[in-house]
């Protein structure tokens, strides 16, 4: 009978113990996990590439208009855009703390009829006054930055115009200074990716389902301690 007894108390100590080491593993892997996941919110910007006075965001459509035999490009532009840039020790970029603003309220072209027509109804800008960028990822950025320089790279980041939010890839010619850049981004969709009207105007006999932005931007680079 004490065999028995002695038995079945060894069988549920093996048991326990059993128990406890698979809890240990499991907190031990939850652990691993949750020091990652702090590890990778946690990266400390490295580089700051903040947009200066002089950038300059347009958007071109491609237009004939019935008092001319050839087409030509409708052309927008405006100066009012801010944002910054953040970039870790790895050379990759910090994407909570990366956005670029653009205001297409203040878009502006050679005619006012135009201009009437795309603030409100295809851009809606006295709801939607702001394009915002949110960059993810930069592709074959050099690294480290140089100081004289060029390259062809990618930005890609979430734009949200109108309402809409899409991810968009800007080709991206740039050029590095001491302690500048300057570049000339450039991207095209067609109307409805952002849910917006093709302009229709009495002297415009057509409007190609094709628009293309251009970021030509200066910008400075901050060092972070």
């Amino acid at each position: 009978m004490k065999i028995k007894l002695l038995k079945s108390i060894f069988i549920l100590l093996i048991l326990v113990t059993s128990c406890s080491t698979e809890k240990t593993d499991v907190n031990q892997e939850n652990k691993t996990k949750d020091e990652i996941i702090k590890t990778s919110s946690n990266s400390e910007a490295f580089i700051e590439v903040n947009f200066l006075e002089g950038s300059i965001a347009r958007y071109l459509v491609r237009e004939q208009l019935a008092n001319l035999d050839f087409p030509i490009d409708a052309i927008g532009e405006t100066n009012q855009i801010s944002g910054s840039i953040l970039i870790d020790t790895d050379g990759e970029v910090i994407t909570n703390k990366s956005n670029i603003v653009v205001n297409v309220a203040s878009l502006k072209s050679d005619s006012g009829r135009r201009d009437k027509y795309i603030s409100r109804k295809s851009l809606e800008s006295n709801t939607y006054p702001e394009a915002l960028i949110n960059i993810k990822k930069i592709n074959n950025l050099p690294w480290p930055i140089p100081k004289n320089d060029s390259a062809e790279i990618e930005i890609i980041g979430d734009m949200t115009a109108h309402g809409v939010t899409q991810q968009i890839t800007w080709k991206t010619k740039i050029n590095f200074f001491e302690d500048n850049v300057e570049g000339l981004a450039k991207t095209n969709f067609k109307f409805e990716k952002f849910d917006m009207d093709i302009p229709r105007v009495a002297i415009v006999l057509s409007v190609d389902d094709n628009i293309r932005l251009e970021l030509d931007f200066k910008a400075e680079i901050k060092y972070l301690e």
